[in-house]
Formats: structure tokens, C-alpha cells, sequence
């Protein structure tokens, strides 16, 4: 089901007020389900939290978010004490009945009489994934991207709709790409997306504002090499770990409005200005690696504040 239709059906017709932030997490959970087993479980189309997913998995969130960033936690949780406490696919409820239907799909890929599917288990089994990778990484594929996926969409619209300039501007570069014929309504594709400048700049600020991965984004220095970044020596095996948040709102990469919703900086700003905005803007999702924060970096800064 189309969000719109949605939000006609169960809300508009009945002049009831919409969750966003719930329709957000139903949205991205049928998107990446159906795109890792080609067709979504419903979410959306019965506007409720099958499985009790989102509930169960917001109660484990804080537990997981401890793991990433501490290891004792981590070696505490992956213990053979910790063994029966782990998602189950018979399970009923949460992550283990997604686990369950997950476990279905991919079982019937395999086998005598397995189908042939054009989707992203369809792209695992295609190079030679046994099944159970196929799990490990379709689950994970689930589990990383939907609530991330979600919380960008959140905060994003939360930024654009309590800035009246900003959701104007926008409103008015789609309404001008409608009129033109330059996309298609009511879902333009993601290239047509990628026309749109304002729109693109709306989603970059956004991300900056407010990353959905708050962790401490870690790296480890790769054997046998070390590296001295900004006068400080890392042996090789350490890991270094930074703050996403900290870096995207430093008033000395993005000026004395860093702290400030400004889509209008990833246009208005010349091109190098810009290119530096998108580097940092990477680390986001973790989309740089230690090894490239050498001398360079350190010039401009970036090398300092990544340790």
C-alpha cells in the first residue's frame, strides 16, 4: 500500500491526527523486507506493529546501542549464558518471528524446487551465498536499516515542517518539477530525486542536524601499520572512535550557525566548501576509513577531530 493511500484511509476520511514517527517505522520495515525478499509483510497495509516488532525491538535498542560501544557488554551478550535469551525464528513476537518469516523466504531458495527471485537474497544466492549466510545477511540487512532509515525520515520531516521558509521553498521546487513534467506524482523515482537540489540539500542538512547512528562509530588501525594523526601515535589494532553529532554540528566546518537548520548552506557555498561538507557528512553511516584521515586531513582539521 502507498503511504498516501494510508493516510487517506485511516486518517484523513476519519479526521484523525497521523503518527508519523509510527507510520515511518511501518514504512521503512515493508520497503526493506521487500526489497531483501520481495514482498513486503504489510505493515503499511494494516497500519498496525505486527509482531509486536517495533515494540519489543525499541525495548532492546538501549541494550544494543551498549554493546556497539562497550565490549565488555558485547562479550556479555554474545556469552553462552546469553544463549537462550536470543530471538528465536519460532518465536511469536519481535525480532525472532521476523526471523521466522526471514528463515521461510530464504529456505525456499534453496533446495529442488527453488525459486528464482530478482531481489536482494535473489543477488546473495546469485554469487554463491550458502543459506545460511543468506540469513545472517538478510536479517542484518532488516535490523541495521530499518530503524536508521526510519529516525532520518523523522527528524528530517521534523526539521523541514517547523521551518515555514524552508518547507515553503521546498513545496515550490516540487510543484515546479510537477508542472514541468519532470517527475512523476505522487512517487517520483529516487533519479528524479536526485534532480532535485533543494530537496537534496534538505535531506543532507537533515542528516547533519540529527544522524540517526549515534554510536561511536569505531575504527581499527589497521596491522601491521600505525598512524600519527594530529601529533597523537595509534598503534596498530587500536580502535579510534568518534561522535558523529559533535562533528556535523562544529562551528568551525559549518560556521557560527552550525547548530542551526539551514538547508540553504549545501547550495549557497562554493564547490570546495561544499565537497568538505560532503566529507564529513559521510561518516554518517561510517563511509571513511581511518587509513584516509592522514596529513591532508589534519590540515583542514578533519585528522583532530576524528580522534
Amino acid at each position: 500500500m502507498e503511504p498516501l493511500d494510508l493516510v487517506c484511509r485511516d486518517y484523513v476520511q476519519k479526521n484523525e491526527p497521523v503518527d508519523f514517527a509510527k507510520l515511518a517505522g511501518y514504512f521503512t520495515l515493508d520497503i526493506l523486507i521487500q526489497i531483501a525478499f520481495g514482498q513486503a509483510l504489510g505493515f503499511l497495509a494494516k497500519n498496525e506493529d505486527l509482531y509486536d516488532y517495533h515494540k519489543s525491538s525499541t525495548a532492546f535498542y538501549p541494550i544494543m546501542e551498549l554493546g556497539s560501544n562497550h565490549p565488555t557488554v558485547l562479550a556479555i551478550m554474545n556469552s553462552r549464558a546469553m544463549e537462550g535469551a536470543a530471538p528465536k525464528p519460532t518465536n511469536k513476537l519481535g525480532f525472532g518471528a521476523i526471523t521466522g518469516v526471514a528463515h521461510k523466504a530464504i529456505a525456499e531458495r534453496f533446495g529442488p524446487d527453488a525459486k528464482k527471485v530478482q531481489d536482494m537474497l535473489g543477488s546473495f544466492v546469485n554469487h554463491g551465498l550458502i543459506q545460511q549466510e543468506c540469513e545472517v545477511e538478510s536479517l542484518l540487512q532488516i535490523l541495521a536499516g530499518a530503524d536508521s532509515t526510519a529516525t532520518a525520515l523523522r527528524t528530517t520531516f521534523l526539521y523541514i515542517l517547523t521551518s515555514p521558509p524552508t518547507y515553503s521553498k521546498l513545496r515550490g521546487e516540487m510543484s515546479l518539477a510537477i508542472e514541468a513534467g519532470k517527475v512523476n506524482h505522487p512517487t517520483i523515482s529516487n533519479s528524479q530525486a536526485q534532480d532535485l537540489p533543494y530537496l537534496q540539500a534538505c535531506i543532507k542538512e537533515g542528516l547533519r542536524m540529527f544522524m540517526p547512528l549515534q554510536g561511536l562509530a569505531g575504527r581499527v588501525s589497521p596491522y601491521p601499520d600505525s598512524a600519527t594523526i594530529d601529533r597523537v601515535f595509534i598503534p596498530p589494532g587500536t580502535e579510534v572512535g568518534m561522535s558523529t553529532f559533535a562533528m556535523n554540528h562544529r562551528k568551525d566546518f559549518y560556521g557560527p550557525d552550525a547548530d542551526t537548520f539551514y538547508p540553504e548552506r549545501w547550495i549557497e557555498n562554493d564547490a570546495e566548501t561544499v565537497r568538505r561538507y560532503e566529507r564529513i557528512n559521510k561518516f554518517i553511516f561510517g563511509g571513511r576509513k581511518i587509513e584516509l584521515l592522514g596529513q591532508g586531513d589534519c590540515a583542514d582539521g578533519i585528522g583532530k577531530s576524528y580522534l
